[in-house]
């Protein structure tokens, strides 16, 4: 019987493998989690600590499509990352204060992170999360962006073609940006980049250089895009405001 059921594990973790050739890691802008919280009817705070782009997951895709996603029966154990709270409250935070300290990982665990156990360094909780906060520091969201220029800012606009050029310039390969509208401002705001990244974590194309993208799409779904993989408007600039003031120090929204 062990036998059996170690062989029906080896055999569901391979076909999950073949399920998914790429990560797609997703840094998100606490100001704008807290927009989308808002429509959402959540409590939404930007913990103290919190200074730039959070996590919002490291997902397994089949390169064009979505998913895979909630491929395993592993069940999230809080103890198993609890030596990496101090990082995941900073660096891949819940701000929904209305929802319980670990049911963002949680989900992100077990919709995600449970399709990435076919690789060894993603194979278990403990391995899947510690890689994920590894990675931030070099792709951190805000390092990116503003080794071109591309800061936080309560009165400047960014344009969405130029923001991916800078990106790819700092990446070497085409990423993803996702926006935001804030139906109180009446304001695009930048809310996720989306960085894609090989089994063995190099930096690869989100999307071809030719405007001919038929049959790719990204995590998201939108229906006025610049390209099908982006969120942001092509005609005007979108905002990247600064973390202060109502969205920050447990103000909440």
């Amino acid at each position: 019987m062990t036998v059996l059921l170690l062989l029906v594990l080896c055999s569901t973790v391979a076909a999950y493998s073949d399920e998914w050739d790429i990560f797609t890691y997703t840094q998100e802008w606490p100001v704008a989690v807290c927009i989308k919280g808002k429509e959402e009817h959540h409590t939404c705070s930007i913990p103290q600590g919190v200074q730039g782009w959070g996590i919002h997951g490291m997902w397994p895709t089949k390169t064009g499509t979505e998913g895979p996603t909630s491929c395993g029966t592993q069940p999230f154990n809080t103890d198993a990352i609890s030596v990496l709270l101090p990082h995941l409250k900073i660096l891949w935070p819940n701000m929904y204060s209305d929802t319980s300290e670990y049911s963002f990982w949680e989900h992100e665990w077990s919709k995600h992170g449970t399709c990435a156990s076919s690789l060894n360094v993603t194979s278990t909780e403990y391995r899947y999360f510690s890689k994920a906060l590894d990675l931030y520091t070099r792709f951190n969201g805000q390092t990116l962006l503003g080794n071109q220029g591309i800061v936080p800012s309560h009165t400047a606009t960014y344009n969405i073609k130029p923001t991916e050029a800078a990106l790819k310039r700092e990446l070497g390969v085409n990423a993803l940006v996702q926006c935001a509208y804030d139906h109180d401002t009446k304001r695009q705001v930048i809310y996720e980049i989306e960085i894609c990244l090989s089994k063995t974590f190099e930096p690869v194309d989100c999307y071809p250089d030719s405007e001919n993208t038929s049959g790719k799409r990204s995590h998201h779904h939108h229906k006025y895009t610049s390209h099908p993989e982006s969120s942001c408007p092509e005609s005007y600039g979108f905002y990247y405001p600064p973390i202060d003031g109502v969205y920050s120090n447990k103000n909440t929204l």
